[in-house]
Order: structure tokens, then sequence, then C-alpha cells
């Protein structure tokens, strides 16, 4: 009996799954294959072609097949890894809470030295400091960086975190709303003031997401890092042309980990 189409394509998967996983790395690094991308790493922003570096700061040789085994392996011991890829001369990390499924090839001898080269002068913090940041662009290249951590002060003052973001709209809304319900009753105030902070509070991740997208703003990158300069700072060196709004001046202390003593491992 003939094959089906559906046949074909499925035997054709499974050869380019077989190649995928089959090849020798000879010391060259990962690079995410032409149309292996896929829906949740999209998500995520990364690119075909950004090349992968380390896992949790350990310089990674193994190939595909033994790098979709590290997640399984250690699931039930940690919910979250730490990628660090390289992409147009920049090294840059991200954290996942789920296996990366996007198919790999090989990156080229030049990329890769490049790579490793550029990861030599690569910092590894302390892991329990790293967050993730969106970084939304305009057509202009202007730049908003969003942290997805909660923010304690959209639970107790809502108007200052509004402020501080420069949500004007959702701003205008809480004034108009406070101004009505002390108007009514000043007990009904406090159920108003009460019920919208937990609100701004449990919302805040989309809202912020919403309101950069309402100013012709597009996801552009998600990057790991432990505070946001770190993040301008990749953002700029990845295309020069990128400028920062808002930028904050009030950035932590980063801390070394232990484990940046891996990167000894890297090519002389």
């Amino acid at each position: 009996m003939a094959e089906t189409v559906t046949d074909i394509a499925q035997s054709d998967d499974l050869e380019v799954d077989n190649a995928e996983l089959n090849f020798e790395q000879n010391g060259q690094l990962l690079k995410i294959a032409t149309r292996g991308l896929t829906v949740y790493d999209y998500v995520k922003k990364l690119k075909e072609s950004d090349i992968l570096i380390a896992v949790d700061g350990k310089l990674y040789l193994d190939g595909p097949q033994n790098f979709r085994e590290l997640f399984k392996k250690d699931t039930d011991e940690q919910s979250e890894w730490l990628l660090t890829f390289w992409r147009d001369g920049q090294v840059f990390d991200i954290l996942v809470n789920a296996p990366v499924e996007s198919r790999f090839g090989l990156a080229t001898e030049q990329e890769s030295q490049w790579a490793l080269d550029d990861f030599k002068n690569h910092i590894i913090a302390d892991f329990t400091s790293y967050r993730n940041y969106e970084v939304y662009r305009d057509r202009k290249n202007t730049c908003d960086i969003l942290s997805l951590e909660k923010d304690p002060l959209a639970m107790w003052f809502p108007v200052l975190w509004c402020l501080k973001f420069r949500l004007l709209p959702p701003l205008t809304a809480l004034i108009v709303c406070y101004g009505v319900a002390a108007f009514v009753n000043f007990y009904l105030f406090l159920i108003t003031y009460f019920v919208l902070s937990r609100f701004v509070y449990l919302s805040q991740t989309n809202i912020l997401r919403s309101f950069t997208l309402y100013d012709d703003k597009t996801h552009y990158m998600t990057i790991a890092a432990t505070n946001e300069k770190e993040v301008a700072d990749i953002v700029r060196k990845i295309d020069r042309t990128n400028k920062i709004r808002y930028e904050r001046h009030v950035i932590k202390a980063r801390q070394k980990s232990p484990k940046i003593i891996e990167k000894s491992n890297v090519v002389n």
C-alpha cells in the first residue's frame, strides 16, 4: 500500500530528528536550526541562529540529545535553568522553566570561536538573583524594560505604582474611582481602595504588557539578569540604535557565583 502524505512527512521529521541527535560537535557549539524554532521558544524571543554556549554557567558541548536529557534528569530537582546564548556579537542569559524543544544544528568554527571568546568576559552572578526581563521596542528603537516580578508597591499604593511606570490611563481611572467612592461614603472608599489595590497587584504584569503594547511597542527580547542596567547594556550592544526609556537609577549590587569557575575550561 502506498504511503500517505502524513506518513511521508512523519518519516521525514524522524530522519531530521535522528540526524540532529547523532552528529558530533567536535568542539563546536549548538545553534538553533533554520525553521527549527518552536512556538514556546519563539514566545521567549529566541531566534534562529542563536548559539547556545552554556547551561547554568557551564560550557555545553554534549550535543542536542544530552541537552534534552538534562532537562528530564533535573525536573524533580529544579524548576528553572539559566541558558546562555550568543547573538549578533553579544552574550545574554535567559531563564526557562520548561525544556527547550527547538531543533539544533552546529555553529561554524568561526561562530563558535567568536561566542567562546565573548563568553570568557561574561560574568555569571548568583543564580538566585536572576530574573527574566521583557524588552519591548517601538519603530524608533526606543525600548521599555519590564520586570516580571510582583511589586509590593502595587498592592499598598497603586497610584504611586502607576506613577512609577508612567501609566496615565489606569492612574486616571483609579483617581476617579477613589473620588466617587469617597464622595458617596468613607467605608465605600475603603472597600474600593482594597479591591482595586488587590486587582492592580495581581494584574500588574498584564497591565504593564497591555499599556506597553498600546504604546505601539512589540516584544523584542527576554533577558535574564540581576538588574535592569545589565539588560539595558545588552540591548544597546546588540543594536547600537536601541535607546532605553526611563532607565532606573537604583541598581542592586551583583554577587558572583562560585559557578563562574566552570568557565576555566573554555577554549584556550
